[in-house]
């Protein structure tokens, strides 16, 4: 019996009895890594990655440079992109940092599942690697393999959940509050971010200098300490307090 050939490839499309690489025991989900910044479940996404090596194998690898663009504001987007290495800015018309996107994060689902024209950019900040599929062939894996677009559907949901938390960091009260919120959940899961000043004046949408004056502040109580690109948590509790607005030393 001849196989049906895939859509986007004209390929033979694997058989109804091959293996779904993102179902039965070895799939299982680990416990759960969230990137704060980006709203990422860190082990769906790798696992996704890890699918799409395997249903995808001619993915397009592309090396970004610091400024170049994944795609622009008004860009018809023609494939899903997940970041391999560096950091990705997704940004509004007007500039502002909307989300940073590490390893494993993606972009350009929505674009080529809604249809719509891009409403963000995406850019490198950093040297960047990342890997292509295109729109046609995405969307024949995700018909194809059910468990696999259920995993994509859990990814996003993550993403929006991220979305949300970007708002409520700009919501948190004074910009004390607000550098607060967002850098307690970036210590989520370890004690050193890597986020600059300049990365957090973006995603607040103030400028850096406002950013320095608030982290030395959490430098001189204690609660942080800061150096070349880097800081690291001293006081989780000091730093929640203060991300619900609380002063220093008060303890109301």
């Amino acid at each position: 019996m001849s196989e049906t050939p895939s859509r986007a490839t004209g390929e033979p499309a694997p058989s109804a009895r091959s293996h779904d690489p993102t179902t039965g025991p070895s799939a299982a989900y680990p416990a759960p890594h969230r990137d704060p910044l980006s709203g990422t479940c860190s082990f769906i996404d790798q696992q996704l990655r890890a699918a799409l090596r395997v249903l995808a194998p001619k993915l397009r690898h592309h090396k970004l440079s610091p400024g170049d663009r994944i795609f622009s504001v008004g860009a018809r987007v023609g494939a899903i992109s997940i970041i391999e290495r560096g950091l990705v800015a997704l940004r509004s018309p007007g500039s502002a940092t909307l989300m940073l996107l590490r390893e494993s994060g993606i972009v350009g689902d929505v674009e080529v599942m809604t249809e719509i024209r891009a409403e963000k950019e995406a850019t490198a900040l950093l040297d960047t690697d990342i890997i292509r599929l295109p729109g046609d062939e995405f969307r024949w894996l995700l018909q194809r393999y059910p468990e696999f677009a259920l995993r994509w559907s859990d990814a996003m949901a993550c993403r929006m959940a991220g979305y949300e938390r970007r708002l409520l960091d700009m919501l948190a009260g004074d910009l004390r509050a607000q550098v607060s919120s967002l850098l307690l959940h970036e210590f989520a899961d370890s004690d050193v971010t890597h986020l600059t000043h300049q990365m957090i004046a973006e995603l607040l949408g103030v400028q850096r200098t406002s950013i320095s004056r608030v982290v030395s502040q959490l430098v001189h109580h204690e609660i942080v300490e800061s150096g070349y690109a880097h800081m690291r948590l001293r006081d989780r509790t000091a730093l929640a307090r203060a991300a619900l607005g609380y002063s220093a030393g008060s303890h109301t």
